[in-house]
């Protein structure tokens, strides 16, 4: 059975969904992949950092947190005067960096990143920032430590989205995507075609535990210009940042819109757009119109993507109604992966 200790950076919902998970059904697919895994350090941002190298009670973390109260009392090592110590003196052979999203720079999550590869630690993350500002330099950073950079979670939860292209679509090129990638302004004009008003759609959001940190970045559409840019890097080997994408959020939008869509066969929906032009890929996110019947139209919280390749034509994928279980989902499938690395 092979150990593997664990650093977590972040505790919200993804986080905690996670740890409950490594008690259950978890700890089951590890095991059967010959793995034994123990969390030896958590941080956040509200709740005070520990280190326990013998492996900290992940179900005593939760209920410390979801009572407002600090892991500070789990710690057995002296206590971390931040993150980036924690990460320099924590015992762990993988940080999960699954901390809020900053859509303008990314950080500090990229540096928590490109610091425990640079200490020689494998990464696996949900957090798109890292995979949209610096990807390139995080992948090459992680070759030359021999280490693993993974980030499935990052667009789509945990369905295939980077390993399908990676494993699935050898020999074909990426000429863009289009996708409805946010699943709270998904939710949100779902429920407004159903007479809800946006303010309690969102508030459903945030109890499901899907909307950002800032729900403002889902409304905005930085959410889905950052995932956006997150899948021009790692399907299309295109740098393109957040701030350079063409972006129109869906403040505004009335009831009245959204029914007159329907009226016309149609349905509103936050659209993410990915395209080669003039030797660039470029990226935009706007409300747009979708046709009754398109792809991209789902229902409720569901994303859809979908891609152009120049050998397989246009292929694509749907996740039905996203929750936090998804997302914790993409966190274990990418460790099962470093389980397997040499």
């Amino acid at each position: 059975m092979k150990d593997v200790r664990l650093a977590l950076v972040g505790f919200g919902h993804v986080g905690r969904c996670f740890a409950e998970q490594l008690r259950g059904p978890y700890a089951h697919a590890l095991r059967t992949a010959g793995v034994r895994v123990r969390v030896t350090g958590i941080a956040t941002a509200r709740h005070g950092l520990a280190i326990d190298p013998q492996g900290i009670a992940l179900h005593r973390a939760r209920q410390l947190v979801e009572r407002g109260r600090s892991l500070e009392t789990l710690g057995r090592d002296p206590k971390p005067r931040g993150v980036r110590q924690l990460i320099a003196r924590v015992p762990a052979d993988v940080l999960v960096e699954i901390s809020p999203l900053d859509p303008r720079e990314g950080q500090p999550a990229t540096s928590h990143v490109r610091q425990a590869l640079g200490r020689g630690m494998h990464v696996v993350t949900a957090n798109k920032g890292p995979v949209a500002f610096a990807r390139t330099s995080l992948v090459a950073l992680a070759r030359k430590k021999r280490r693993l950079f993974l980030h499935e979670g990052a667009v789509m939860d945990g369905t295939p989205v980077f390993n399908l292209v990676e494993r699935c679509l050898p020999g074909c090129r990426i000429l863009g995507f289009r996708g409805t990638l946010n699943s709270t302004t998904n939710l949100i004009l779902s429920r407004m075609e159903e007479g809800l008003s946006a303010a309690a759609a969102l508030r459903e959001a945030q109890a499901l535990g899907i909307a950002e940190a800032n729900p403002t970045n889902d409304l905005d559409g930085w959410d889905a210009a950052v995932k956006g840019c997150a899948l021009a890097a790692g399907l299309m080997g295109a740098t393109v940042l957040p701030t350079e994408v063409r972006r129109r959020g869906m403040g505004g939008i009335t009831r009245l819109q959204v029914r007159r869509a329907l009226q016309s066969g149609s349905r509103l929906r936050l659209v993410v757009r990915g395209e080669r032009r003039a030797g660039r890929v470029h990226v935009s996110v706007r409300p747009e119109r979708v046709p009754v019947g398109d792809p991209l139209v789902g229902a409720g919280a569901d994303n859809v993507l979908l891609i152009a390749t120049d050998l397989m034509g246009e292929i694509g994928v749907v996740e039905r109604g996203s929750t936090v279980d998804q997302t914790a989902y993409a966190l274990l499938s990418d460790l099962l992966r470093v389980a397997q690395a040499p």
